[in-house]
């Protein structure tokens, strides 16, 4: 099942913490300083590492093509995964900011 809430992973605010498995569309946005090939192709091994299951791909070009973001379809299995894919993509170069 999709879900469409936002939540506050902390759980200060008095938001719930998402149930898991948990499916729904991740949007990264890097700068687009590499092909689209190339960023996927990171992407993807993140997902492969963390066996996340990822289907939908979809991208798109800022208007100045200074940031490509990429829409992926995802599903995570349980928090520590959730915390570890965005532990990483931190980490990764050019990465301004993944939802």
């Amino acid at each position: 099942m999709k879900s469409n809430h936002l939540y506050n992973l902390s759980g200060g605010n008095g938001h719930s913490k998402p149930e898991f498995p948990l499916t729904f569309d991740l949007k990264v946005i890097m700068e687009n300083h590499y092909s689209e090939e190339q960023m996927q192709a990171h992407l993807r091994l993140i997902f492969s590492r963390l066996g996340i299951p990822n289907t939908k791909w979809r991208y798109r070009l800022s208007t100045g093509g200074k940031y490509i973001s990429f829409t992926i379809e995802i599903t995570l299995k349980d928090e520590k995964i959730m915390k570890n894919l965005y532990s990483v993509l931190k980490t990764l170069p050019g990465v301004k900011l993944a939802l």
